[in-house]
């Protein structure tokens, strides 16, 4: 079991050495009420999602041999939360990078320490077949179909007790509605909703 005490420290350390100061909509992100490794935040827009889901992923890639994906329901919003990892990564050289690619349908980056981000999209199903991950963040989660979580994309998150962090705008009563709801009684669940005010910015 995760020793979350220790992870939010952890955070809030690496967020400090990369400048970052979150608003208190994303401080629910980053530190939720309740400790649960699948989490569903419905945000309106300019909540600054983007960045907020790029800072999850910074974390987990600063850590060692770990793996970690990106999905969104095209290869364009990939890229929206990958450019900000990028900008910290790379542009800022916050990490050893041993590896990268910021090409279209080619999107990961590779630390010395054996730890990866790839860049996924549901477009291509087959793509997210395969190996265990750390943690993977479905971008506008609402737009893509529930068999992508349910049958591709949970599974891969079974071994290594990953987290699966959905950040999406809301879109009407469908599947991701259904997991918000789990989120409100499941015990590894939680959700959170905030409209695009709390970010003060």
């Amino acid at each position: 079991m995760k020793n979350w005490e220790k992870y939010y420290q952890y955070k809030k350390d690496w967020f400090n050495f990369t400048g970052y100061v979150p608003h208190r909509g994303q401080e629910a992100v980053h530190f939720p009420e309740k400790h649960a490794n699948n989490r569903v935040y419905v945000c309106g827009r300019r909540f600054g999602k983007t960045l907020g889901a790029s800072k999850e992923l910074e974390v987990t890639l600063s850590m060692p041999e770990t793996r970690s994906w990106i999905v969104a329901p095209n290869h364009s919003l990939t890229d929206l939360v990958f450019r900000e990892v990028w900008k910290t990564c790379v542009h800022k050289k916050s990490m050893d990078i041993r590896s990268k690619s910021n090409r279209k349908g080619e999107k990961y980056l590779e630390t010395a320490w054996g730890s990866t981000l790839h860049a996924k999209s549901a477009e291509n199903p087959d793509s997210l077949i395969g190996e265990g991950l750390d943690k993977v963040v479905i971008d506008e989660a609402a737009r893509m179909k529930g068999l992508i979580w349910d049958e591709l994309l949970q599974p891969t998150l079974a071994d290594r007790r990953g987290e699966g962090i959905f950040i999406t705008t809301p879109k009407g009563y469908n599947w991701i509605y259904d997991k918000f709801l789990d989120g409100q009684k499941q015990p590894d669940w939680y959700s959170f909703q905030a409209p695009s005010w709390v970010n003060q910015h």
